[in-house]
């Protein structure tokens, strides 16, 4: 059978609209690409460091990426000059930066840059998930399932009810039972990660999927639901990255404790 012309160009192009409207779709929601010298570099700073430079901050109007960007980068020596430019009021776009080598200052102002885009390290940004006693190590990448799967995230033991609560403001995307998490609340951070709670004993039941959260704000209690039926009580944490990787939680965690030990003092 013969397909009239005029058909048959309607419909090629109904399919090269249609091939169009999918590539468009796959151009708007590409997860962004992150560099690959971003979390080794985050991943290095320690909680002492971080204190270091809150303490040295004081009440000054220091920008704190900046004194983490200088201490994490030179000896206390190197730093020293740089330091007090900064005391000074010297902007660190107007900093002299002396007989440092290029190759040096080209690392310093790339962390820089890292740290004002990547705020885990903020005071007041981020909150411990875990409010009660608690005890937690690196457990990411361990094996699960006889080495099936592997562990992608940091499990917090404590008392079954203990209180989980927000780590950062967002939008919850996920709420309820699945296989694996059990009970669990899974929130879109303000920075673009995902930030996924899971074996909560219960859930707070003012939480509405689709609905904002604040940080700080109640979740649930601490439970062995799902997958950690014959495991001791914990939370197990993940946080995914807009591209789809899971990240180790852990060494946030423990700036995000010292954080919440500060607030206490």
């Amino acid at each position: 059978m013969k397909i009239p012309m005029k058909r048959l160009l309607s419909f090629v192009q109904l399919s090269l609209l249609i091939l169009l409207g999918v590539i468009l779709w796959q151009v708007l929601h590409r997860p962004p690409n992150i560099a690959p010298d971003v979390y080794p570099y985050l991943n290095s700073i320690t909680p002492t460091l971080v204190k270091q430079c809150i303490e040295e901050k004081g009440t000054s109007s220091i920008p704190y990426e900046d004194l983490l960007a200088i201490r994490s980068t030179l000896s206390d020596n190197e730093a020293q000059a740089l330091v007090k430019q900064l005391k000074d009021n010297v902007a660190f776009s107007k900093l002299e930066w002396g007989l440092l080598p290029k190759g040096t200052v080209k690392v310093l102002l790339r962390r820089h840059d890292i740290l004002k885009k990547f705020t885990y390290f903020q005071p007041n940004i981020y909150h411990f998930p875990v409010s009660g006693k608690f005890w937690y190590d690196d457990s990411f990448g361990a094996d699960r399932e006889g080495g099936a799967r592997r562990h992608e995230g940091t499990d917090i033991f404590g008392k079954e009810g203990t209180p989980i609560i927000n780590i950062c403001g967002g939008i919850i995307e996920q709420l309820g039972w699945n296989r694996l998490g059990g009970e669990r609340v899974g929130v879109r951070g303000d920075d673009g990660n995902y930030y996924y709670y899971a074996h909560l004993q219960y859930i707070a039941p003012e939480l509405v999927k689709g609905k904002r959260i604040e940080a700080g704000e109640f979740i649930g209690g601490m439970g062995h639901t799902g997958d950690a039926l014959t495991t001791p009580d914990h939370l197990h944490l993940g946080i995914e990255l807009p591209n789809g990787q899971w990240i180790n939680p852990y060494p946030f965690l423990t700036v995000w404790q010292m954080w919440g030990e500060t607030c206490l003092d």
